[in-house]
């Protein structure tokens, strides 16, 4: 059976893909993406998307601090702030998540660090586990505002709002690089949690003027600073209102290549066992549009593997692959698997790994 097309201007996809399900035959909800791009702003969204679906909870497992390589991505971010602001600085990071970044910039005392997350589960005293509200008003220098504003419909109106809350301080802005997942062809980038989509240039209008902007983590991620002083939201939303200033974006347009890939992997696998290393969003979503396009291929895939300790044991959203801990993989994959490495920048992590376990003639892709 070869690969239908993806030319639907609307997609159906799994709400959460990174809530892990407890069992195969858990309920689950899908929604519908269907993108388009504002001629003034830049900015992408999803015009179906609901926010209602939406809730973030303590199963909600983005947790990506566990791999060394990202472990060194948040050492350049703080490493970054470090380099442009003074000793003593207040700073605030607002939907902290499991609270590790700021756990990273309190551990050498050089910054006053507080967070706010409703979902976050530990018991740091330094973050409250709320959402902040417009009858909140907080100090800080710094805000930061890392791998939240993509989730945020409207993402204008929430900056208003923490404008309002932290007068004119600065913030630090991190968010995925769409013009990243376009040239890399990464179809499974696009994703229900994110309602909103960021190239640089859309990224940078939301400030009259930026103070540094930049790119992280292999290019993939980018990063502005700016203040609210100089911060151009009304502007930005009135264009964002204005309904002939958004034109649909196809996806068969956007993503041509796509399919060759998943017809490579078929090709490559040889019939062999195939394994999918990491069960978050990346790895949920390519496996949910190998299964609607080619499914004898993906009835090939064995499992998933994440070394998050808290997926392991549980299944994929969608596809309801079982997920692998690295062990578990160890202990059933037969030596000449194809392993399927959903992000490239793990590349060289996860061979190493392999490597000293003795699965050195494991095969692999890159997507």
């Amino acid at each position: 059976m070869g690969v239908t097309d993806i030319a639907a201007e609307s997609i159906t996809v799994p709400i959460i893909p990174n809530r892990p399900l407890m069992s195969a035959d858990e309920a689950e909800s899908f929604g519908h993406v269907a993108l388009r791009r504002n001629a003034v702003t830049g900015l992408i969204d999803n015009a179906a998307f609901d926010p209602d679906l939406i809730h973030y909870d303590a199963d909600y497992q983005n947790n990506q601090a566990v791999s060394p390589l990202f472990a060194q991505h948040m050492q350049q971010v703080r490493n970054l702030l470090k380099a442009r602001y003074p000793a003593g600085t207040a700073v605030v990071e607002v939907g902290c998540g499991k609270g590790e970044f700021v756990e990273l910039l309190q551990s050498d005392g050089y910054f006053e660090v507080r967070g706010y997350d409703g979902a976050y589960e530990g018991s740091n005293p330094g973050i409250e586990k709320r959402f902040l509200t417009a009858d909140d008003k907080l100090h800080a220098d710094l805000v930061v505002l890392r791998h939240v504003l993509e989730h945020i419909q409207r993402p204008h109106e929430f900056l208003s709002l923490l404008s309002g809350i932290f007068a004119d301080a600065e913030i630090y802005i991190e968010v995925p690089d769409f013009a990243w997942i376009e040239k890399n062809q990464a179809f499974f980038d696009i994703t229900y949690e994110h309602v909103n989509y960021f190239t640089p240039q859309s990224l940078a209008r939301l400030f009259k003027s930026v103070e540094q902007h930049g790119l992280l983590f292999g290019d993939q991620y980018q990063f502005v600073i700016g203040s609210f002083g100089e911060a151009d939201f009304p502007v930005y939303g009135r264009a964002h209102e204005v309904p002939d200033n958004w034109t649909p974006v196809s996806f068969d347009e956007t993503f041509p290549a796509f399919t060759s890939v998943v017809d490579d992997i078929s090709n490559q696998s040889d019939g062999k066992p195939i394994y999918v290393w990491g069960a978050a969003t990346k790895g949920v979503m390519f496996c949910h549009h190998m299964k609607r396009m080619h499914p004898i291929a993906f009835e090939r895939i064995e499992a998933a593997i994440d070394i998050n300790p808290k997926k392991a044991g549980r299944f994929m959203p969608s596809v309801h692959l079982p997920i692998l801990s690295v062990d578990d993989f160890c202990n059933r994959a037969c030596h000449d698997a194809l392993v399927i490495i959903m992000n490239p920048n793990y590349r060289d992590e996860i061979v190493a790994e392999l490597n000293d376990r003795g699965f050195s003639d494991i095969r692999y892709i890159s997507v």
